[in-house]
């Protein structure tokens, strides 16, 4: 009876990890699938920002006679300017994060290790 209660404390902490391991490579096949999504759609949305940025431009000196219009270029000019701001700033936020912890852009997929149980003789 001694040995099954050690057995299981001993064992206790491995037993979640090992079953566990197979939701965990699911979770890495999630984020690597969102991160590839993200990476694809960041330079869409930098260059959608400056065009934006520059719409507004054009509409502010296109018509400098017209104030309504040219409130709205200015409008325009402002959150193309914060838009491209935001994602700059989080993109150099993360890539100093990861710089600091040692994060590489690569997913290490690696197998559960295996335990040998001893049985009984």
């Amino acid at each position: 009876m001694k040995k099954i209660i050690t057995g299981v404390l001993l064992l206790g902490p491995v037993i979640p990890t090992v079953a566990f391991a197979q939701a965990l490579t699911q979770v890495n096949t999630i984020v690597t699938s969102f991160g590839t999504i993200v990476n694809a759609l960041l330079p869409v949305l930098l260059g959608l920002a400056v065009v934006v940025f520059f719409w507004g431009l054009i509409k502010y000196i296109a018509n400098a006679s017209d104030e309504a219009a040219k409130e709205s270029g200015k409008s325009l000019m402002i959150w193309g300017m914060i838009a491209l701001f935001v994602m700059v700033a989080l993109w150099s936020i993360l890539g100093f994060v990861q710089t600091q912890l040692g994060i590489t852009g690569t997913v290490v997929n690696s197998t559960p290790p295996t335990f040998i149980v001893p049985t009984a003789r």
